[in-house]
């Protein structure tokens, strides 16, 4: 079986290789996610933050080692008791150990373009997440049209 985005030149990728072009698109409201591709024990995507919203509640992912790599735009993520462990600008990243609460937001200049590489444990799924604070309610995106990151 041959996995191939359909934005990429018509290069045929032999399984179980797969072959992704990042370009999701940019948002005015809310977040999105370009899910990349996944493995059994490694899953990727790309997140597009609108500016000064993220995920704003105190969360953690038990059984899931986690990497952010900012593509364009700035990331602030909290820890506990709203502490900034981390104000990230382009090329800067940060990686979250399992089970470590943390929550994030875009910086208010433009849109937070985000790398995820999430590492799955043994016995555990990707959506394995516990809230230490209620969620709030999760907006829709709103999408500039025709616009998309490209870098």
């Amino acid at each position: 079986m041959v996995q191939r985005s359909e934005t990429l030149a018509a290069i045929e990728t032999p399984a179980p290789f797969t072959v992704t072009k990042i370009r999701p698109p940019l948002v005015a409201k809310g977040k999105t996610t370009q899910k990349l591709g996944s493995t059994a024990s490694l899953d990727m995507g790309v997140q597009v933050v609108a500016p000064d919203e993220g995920e704003t509640n105190l969360h953690s992912h038990p059984g899931l080692d986690s990497a952010w790599v900012v593509l364009d735009g700035r990331a602030l993520f909290y820890g506990e008791n709203d502490e900034v462990v981390a104000d990230l600008d382009k090329h800067e990243m940060i990686m979250i150990p399992e089970g470590m609460p943390y929550w994030f937001k875009s910086g208010p200049e433009k849109p937070l373009v985000i790398l995820h590489v999430v590492c799955i444990k043994e016995g555990f799924t990707r959506r394995s997440r516990m809230d230490h604070k209620p969620r709030n309610e999760r907006q829709p995106h709103d999408a500039l049209t025709g616009t998309y990151f490209e870098s």
